[in-house]
């Protein structure tokens, strides 16, 4: 640093601004003039609807993209030329929504990935196993795991954990608690609070409030690409008043009316269901029930809906639907469609789209089948599908024909559910539904859950998500070792005994 950055940082109070930065795409205008300052060793949110222009803003900080017009200034400097590998070299880290995992690599290989120790040309590979199992102690990710085989959680802990450990100043966090339980939140938070005190700085994307109201020290809200808001007190602030910035209007929250099932017929019944991870002796669902699934990774929930979807293999275990003979339990995703189950993965980029792919090619995607005719593709037919399940997800894009890539986080997965929707299934699976998503889409998908339930669909959703639980299901299984340990049901779902019920049982 020379002495002239020096003493503009020192006068500067803020480790980082912003001043009219505008993005244009073409005749798009993703971010418009926006202006605000991130102070030294705070943690600021940062909200907005799915499309506000959040990951625009980023991308621009970090390098990413080059902003249209709009200065940057970094320590009091404004930055003439920003490239990725000059803003990391300054300190300035983004750890993007979808976890970047090389997944060949190790765990260790991954975390250290860029600053692999070398000697002569060669890797000292003793040492950077040895770097990278002291930095994951306690994180329960093995060093040697192939990341391929990590799940959402891990995945997502351990691109946290390689911008942490690579000594920045300012470390963007794109939902990083997406896709993580109760316990795990809390042990990041410590974390950031521990790297704040030292004087590291974040900006913190999230779509929770009360993660926002719990974690931050001041916090900006964009709106259709403009800063709509913001406070340097985040402490003066209510959940309802950050949902009115975010939306521009009040919120109503989704609350599914609750029935009971108890007297009526079961339409699903799993019968001694064991495989890696799994042991359930007994589970029955109902026509038009929603069933939440929860429990601390590795309890057993994604373990059982892993399981009847054809996706690990089972040692035993059957299945039986309403008037039909219980018959052994899918061998594969397609045995399981055949059967009338469909099943929404939690990580929608890498089980759940084609990027590349339309709208309408991606809700037919697990319906062509059903599509051909004499053998052959019916584009009428896969016209038809695509458009009533365009329309009947509310996705916000010019038609069908538009590319998933340009669509935002909340609407490309309503092309997910639209796509497992148009299987029309008997058991819908869907596993943390809205994750990654923004507060008022996702009152929509549960709309669309509620409603595709009245139509008699039985459906189980699989959510470390209390909040959504509480308000969108009938009945709630909490895992412990491969079993429902406890079931709850009616009044008996809060957020409370949720949370008593997850620990208790970890």
């Amino acid at each position: 640093m020379t002495a002239a950055s020096a003493v503009a940082s020192q006068q500067d109070p803020f480790i980082l601004r912003v001043e009219n930065l505008t993005k244009r795409y073409g005749p798009v205008l993703a971010l418009n003039d926006v202006s605000l300052g991130i102070r030294r060793g705070t943690i600021h949110g940062l909200l907005g609807e799915n499309g506000a222009g959040k990951s625009t803003l980023v991308s621009l900080i970090s390098g990413q993209r080059t902003p249209t017009s709009g200065t940057i200034f970094l320590d009091g400097r404004a930055i003439a030329s920003v490239d990725i590998k000059a803003m990391e070299e300054a300190g300035v880290f983004l750890v993007t929504q979808e976890p970047m995992i090389v997944d060949h690599l190790t765990a260790a290989e991954n975390l250290m990935l860029g600053i692999w120790p070398s000697s002569g040309g060669f890797v000292r590979w003793s040492k950077l196993r040895a770097d990278a199992a002291r930095m994951l102690e306690g994180t329960g990710i093995d060093p040697q795991a192939m990341a391929g085989r990590l799940d959402a959680v891990a995945r997502r802990k351990l691109n946290i954990l390689r911008a942490m450990f690579s000594g920045g100043k300012i470390i963007i966090l794109d939902e990083p608690t997406a896709a993580l339980t109760v316990e795990d939140r809390a042990q990041l938070f410590s974390f950031m609070r521990d790297l704040k005190a030292q004087g590291v700085t974040f900006i913190f994307i999230s779509h929770y409030n009360d993660e926002i109201l719990e974690i931050c020290d001041a916090c900006s809200v964009l709106r259709d690409g403009v800063l709509a808001g913001g406070t340097e007190n985040v402490k003066g602030l209510t959940s309802e008043q950050l949902s009115e910035l975010v939306l521009g209007r009040g919120l109503v929250l989704f609350q599914r009316e609750r029935r009971q099932f108890d007297t009526e017929p079961a339409a699903v019944s799993l019968r001694s269901v064991v495989s890696a991870g799994v042991r359930v002796e007994a589970l029955d669902l109902h026509a038009g029930e929603i069933v939440g699934f929860t429990g601390l990774p590795g309890a057993g929930a994604k373990e059982l809906v892993r399981a009847v979807f054809g996706l690990v293999p089972v040692r035993s275990g059957t299945i039986a639907f309403a008037d039909e003979a219980p018959h052994k339990l899918p061998a594969s995703p397609r045995d399981a469609f055949d059967a009338g189950i469909a099943f929404l993965s939690d990580d929608r980029h890498r089980d759940g789209l084609v990027k590349h792919m339309t709208i309408s090619e991606n809700i037919s995607l697990s319906s062509l089948v059903s599509l051909a005719r004499s053998g052959f593709l019916s584009n009428d037919a896969e016209r038809n599908l695509s458009d009533r399940y365009f329309e009947a997800m509310g996705i916000k894009a010019p038609g069908p024909s538009t590319t998933v890539d340009t669509l935002s986080g909340g609407n490309q997965q309503k092309v997910c559910l639209g796509r497992v929707l148009a299987t029309k299934p008997r058991l819908l699976i869907l596993d943390e539904p809205t994750r990654g998503i923004d507060v008022g889409v996702k009152q929509d998908v549960l709309r669309i859950i509620d409603d595709l339930s009245r139509s008699g669909v039985a459906v189980i959703i699989v959510s470390t998500d209390t909040d959504e639980i509480v308000r969108s299901v009938d009945r709630v299984c909490i895992f412990d070792g491969g079993a429902v340990r406890e079931e709850l049901s009616g009044a008996a779902i809060t957020n409370e005994r949720l949370r008593q019920g997850t620990t208790s049982h970890g």
